[in-house]
């Protein structure tokens, strides 16, 4: 980034200036920011800035990091990018309390990197840990309080829930507004078929189609503006809603050939799509098996 020009100065004999004008400095792009696993065998990289950022107090999180608390930062799974050779793999496992836990994890030295627990398949509770640079982050919140080790001590004004929070309560509008389109750009792409290379994260789909609009690829230039960020929403929204009524019509047309069942469920296709993929909520189910049964998968088979 180039230094900021200095304005000229003026002579001494020379008339009275003409008017001063500012410019405001230009922000800078989301940059290249990248992790890995305890032996580096599988290495990422995030595309753009995350949702948002949070600390978890409650007992299953410090016991499964090992520390005082978890900390985690949550972002559509297809901005995550893997570099390395080596893939992740998908592991779901069945906790003692009959949860299924569905995370992704490096397939040699088994370390957690991040995790569909939260939102669902669509959005990814990474661990702040595993960034090349953890202390970029500060959490937006503090949940489970309640359950906090004593000693302690939050940063003074830290924002806290006894227990958990509602993401519609405390998310940023503009990560509001990407989520909504990260559910719908799924349910697209299960309609077509692709689903599985939008979920795997930057490698397979983040370079194509159409970004969020508040994401910014490192290198792709300046951020936006505030003007220019809901100029190019509506743009976005206005190509989703057109997107989204052809959807709603083949659907429908699908539905019609079926008899009709769904609708007599008071199920619309799209909320099907949602149901199967489990991105309205993190349902608790069960699986085949008892105990701690994993069932894994490579991440890019």
């Amino acid at each position: 980034m180039s230094a900021p020009a200095v304005p000229p100065t003026q002579d001494a004999g020379a008339g009275p200036a003409g008017p001063k004008t500012s410019t405001a400095p230009k922000a800078k792009p989301f940059p290249s920011i990248s992790g890995s696993c305890l032996c580096n065998a599988v290495r990422y990289r995030l595309l753009t800035s995350p949702l948002f950022c949070y600390a978890c107090h409650c007992p299953d999180c410090k016991r499964i990091t090992g520390s005082a608390f978890g900390l985690f930062l949550q972002i559509e799974t297809y901005y995550i990018q893997i570099l390395s050779q080596t893939r992740p793999v998908y592991v779901s496992q069945t906790r003692h309390t009959g949860v299924v836990s569905r995370h992704v994890e490096c397939p040699k030295c088994k370390i957690e990197l991040w995790g569909n627990n939260g939102i669902g398949a669509a959005i990814a509770d990474l661990r702040v840990g595993s960034l090349d640079f953890p202390g970029l982050f500060e959490p937006d919140i503090h949940s489970f309080v309640e359950s906090k080790i004593e000693w302690l001590t939050l940063p003074e004004g830290a924002r806290t829930v006894p227990r958990d929070y509602d993401y519609k309560d405390f998310w940023p509008k503009s990560s509001l507004k990407r989520l909504d389109i990260c559910l719908e750009r799924v349910a697209e792409a299960t309609q077509a078929g692709i689903a599985k290379a939008v979920l795997q994260g930057g490698d397979d789909a983040a370079g194509d189609g159409e970004k969020t609009p508040t994401a910014v690829e490192f290198g792709e230039g300046e951020a936006e503006d505030d003007e220019a960020f809901e100029k190019r929403f509506a743009e976005t929204e206005k190509k989703l809603q057109e997107r989204l009524e052809k959807l709603r019509v083949k659907l429908e047309e699908e539905e019609g050939k079926n008899g009709g069942a769904d609708r007599a469920k008071g199920h619309t296709g799209l909320e099907n799509l949602t149901a199967q993929l489990n991105i309205a909520g993190n349902k608790e189910s069960k699986e085949e098996g008892t105990g701690d049964e994993i069932k894994k998968g490579n991440a890019s088979s």
